[in-house]
């Protein structure tokens, strides 16, 4: 598939510091989305995590919130935190935001609005992560969120890439590194989510 018109210049865009939050992704981009289809991942027999997935959330942990966004209908929040939980990166993660609690999917303005007022910061200062072309990247990125698209994909012959975009978690976490503006009132977040 061509995806034109992302960008109005040839030139990608580049992130910008600072950066104050980061949203994953959650299936495809950090655990693996391959499992019995109407069920929700945290009732699957087997979950997996993608790989680089655990040491991309340790680099990034303690220095700016690390969430979930998801269009994922099958699973509530604490389906998520559950699946999050058995393949041990639930304690990196500071908050969900998923479907079935705010209403709205990715690809409507509302939810990135709930994210934003969620974690008290700018669209702006917000890195989405996803491996969905349309909902990960073209959307956010249409309500003024910063984006990156992971991509899995072995080659490109067609050259129909978003970007920025890495292959990798491990290379996405060394992107961020330097743009990170560590936030001040982390611990809220953490505590807010286990009371």
């Amino acid at each position: 598939m061509l995806i034109t018109g992302l960008y109005p210049s040839s030139a990608p865009p580049a992130l910008r510091a600072p950066i104050r939050a980061v949203c994953f992704d959650w299936g495809g981009t950090l655990m693996v989305d391959d499992g019995p289809t109407g069920v929700p991942m945290s009732r699957w027999p087997e979950v997996v995590a993608v790989p680089g997935a655990r040491e991309c959330l340790a680099a990034l942990h303690g220095r700016v919130p690390l969430c979930i966004a998801t269009n994922a209908a099958q699973s509530d929040r604490g389906m998520i935190e559950s699946a999050l939980a058995r393949v041990d990166l639930m304690p990196f993660i500071s908050r969900v935001f998923c479907f079935r609690e705010l209403g709205f999917g990715k690809d409507r303005p509302e939810f990135w609005h709930a994210v934003a007022e969620g974690l008290d910061v700018t669209p702006a200062e917000i890195v989405m992560i996803g491996d969905s072309i349309e909902q990960d990247v073209c959307s956010p990125r249409r309500e003024g969120l910063q984006t990156v698209w992971f991509d899995t994909r072995v080659d490109d012959p067609e050259g129909n890439s978003a970007r920025p975009a890495v292959t990798g978690l491990g290379e996405f976490a060394e992107m961020l590194d330097e743009l990170i503006e560590d936030f001040p009132s982390i611990d809220r977040f953490e505590r807010e989510e286990k009371t």
